[in-house]
């Protein structure tokens, strides 16, 4: 520590490599989390019926009416129920337009239901053309209030009241409506059914129930943690997002590693002559390798201290609502990033350990 200088540029070295390591990691995972947000705002079925070659909870093939009719017929299922979700283009006042995602649920069970209403009642939703606007999107739609007019693909749309829900991956405005109101808005074709949200019967297994639904239809049937997992395996093969991160987070170990190798070899260059006159006195090498290592670790984990501070401060950003970046940040991916810091030191230090090892002590009389 009293050469300032290598002990600062340690300290931000490894801080910044930190910073790179946590912080790419915490946004890669909150938009893998993001993904699935759709499936996040419900909460009342056990499972999501669907085509069985849908991958993305927001790409699928639609099912026709007969398909609800035979998912209902199904031994062990409590209720089921159409759940719409598409993307249909909003005219604003100006001329411009946004496209939104529209939600459409049961009009008399209220399945598939926003997670918290903000303002209005959500019986309102009842009405013809009444919709509900997500807050976040909000300011998108000229910041609209109860009482205001859109138009959805040229049809009127009266805004009832707002919601508050979790933003899908490609951050489109949300609106919720009733199924009938949503097929009107976006019309599609003879079959428009994206999802069935089905409930099981009390002492009826979930996944049991999901392999009959699947044997007796044809259809696939997921809890929602199933069909979370396809979508995230959907983004990670289908898109370049984690090659992008995958990079970024090597390069931040690159860093690292390339910090503590240069200075602490240079360190240790520069004090071999202390490090010989211990060894002279009969300090054996294994202690003084010891030396190293605890310099290196001190330094190590007053970097890391402050990249993962800084890592936290940058997760606590996007936890308000609507935020754009929504980084997660378990526990896991702090002992992970603690571990790649851990890694870096080790390796950077090899090359100073070798030359304490292998240093004569005859060295101090030269």
């Amino acid at each position: 520590m009293r050469d300032r200088g290598k002990y600062f540029a340690l300290v931000v070295g490894l801080a910044f490599a930190t910073l790179l390591l946590a912080q790419q990691g915490s946004i890669f995972l909150g938009l893998l989390k993001r993904a699935t947000g759709p499936l996040q705002n419900v909460a009342q079925p056990d499972l999501w019926v669907t085509d069985a070659f849908t991958r993305y909870v927001l790409e699928y093939r639609p099912l026709a009416d007969r398909d609800l009719e035979r998912v209902r017929a199904v031994p062990g299922v409590a209720w089921a129920e159409p759940f719409f979700s598409s993307r249909a283009p909003v005219e604003l006042p100006d001329g411009s337009f946004k496209t939104a995602q529209i939600i459409g649920i049961d009009r008399s069970t209220m399945i598939g239901r926003p997670p918290t209403v903000t303002q209005g009642r959500l019986e309102d939703l009842r009405a013809p053309d009444a919709i509900f606007v997500d807050e976040s999107s909000r300011k998108r739609l000229a910041g609209v209030k109860i009482g205001d007019t859109l138009k959805l693909n040229d049809r009127r749309a009266i805004v009832v009241g707002f919601c508050q829900v979790k933003l899908g991956f490609e951050s489109n405005a949300v609106i919720y409506t009733t199924y009938d109101n949503a097929i009107r808005f976006t019309p599609v074709g003879r079959e428009n059914i994206p999802f069935i949200l089905a409930k099981a019967q009390d002492g009826v297994e979930p996944k049991a129930l999901a392999k009959r639904i699947s044997q007796q239809t044809g259809l696939g049937a997921y809890t929602r943690e199933e069909m979370a997992g396809r979508t995230i395996d959907f983004i990670l093969s289908e898109t370049g997002i984690g090659i992008n991160f995958g990079i970024t987070v090597l390069l931040g170990f690159v860093v690292g590693l390339a910090v503590v190798t240069a200075i602490f070899y240079q360190f240790t260059l520069e004090n071999l002559r202390y490090f010989a006159v211990l060894k002279a006195m009969g300090t054996r090498s294994r202690t003084l390798v010891m030396m190293v290592l605890l310099q290196a670790l001190v330094v190590g984990l007053i970097g890391f201290g402050i990249g993962i501070g800084l890592v936290g401060a940058f997760a606590l950003t996007g936890r308000r609502p609507g935020a754009e970046l929504t980084p997660y940040f378990p526990w896991q991916m702090l002992l992970l990033s603690l571990v790649a810091i851990l890694i870096c030191i080790f390796m950077g230090s090899v090359l100073s350990l070798r030359r304490v090892i292998k240093l004569e002590p005859a060295i101090v009389f030269k």
